[in-house]
């Protein structure tokens, strides 16, 4: 990942961080929305703002992404067996949207599951992670992606 890359996550993060002061109102989301974007808007220059909105507009410019981000920001970690599963989303298009939220910076491969016995072969799951992820997020999706495949048996 580039300087220039992690530099606007950092300050994208930081921001986010801000987030957890919202109003609580229960019943007006709008006025959360509205506060949660100033708080993103608030602190940054033109140039850090700009970058703010061209990602949230490549995150929710496609419903798939947006639901695999919300679920990343949730979770913390996830692989692409659980976002099929826990989303009710065929294959392609998870692996679509973990393409996307890659390329935006926002996740990074966590960890590479090692082959299970008996298995017919294929490729090795990869547990992707949110940046700033914990181990304990990273070890959830581990233990709920084995959970979910042998209760489907694969």
């Amino acid at each position: 990942m580039s300087y220039r890359k992690t530099s606007e996550n950092r300050v994208l993060r930081e921001k986010l961080q801000d987030l957890n002061t919202l109003s609580g109102d229960e019943g007006s989301p709008i006025g959360d929305i509205v506060h949660a974007f100033k708080l993103l808007l608030d602190k940054g220059d033109t140039n850090s703002t700009s970058t703010i909105l061209s990602k949230l507009r490549s995150i929710f410019a496609s419903k798939a992404v947006s639901e695999v981000f919300t679920y990343f920001c949730l979770h913390g970690a996830s692989t692409s067996w659980i976002l099929q599963s826990e989303l009710d989303m065929p294959e392609a298009t998870a692996y679509r949207a973990l393409k996307q939220l890659r390329t935006l910076g926002f996740i990074a491969p966590a960890l590479k599951v090692s082959k299970v016995r008996h298995s017919k072969g294929g490729p090795r799951p990869t547990i992707w992670a949110l940046e700033g992820a914990s181990q304990e997020e990273v070890a959830r999706a581990y233990h709920e992606m084995r959970r979910s495949r042998k209760e489907t048996g694969k």
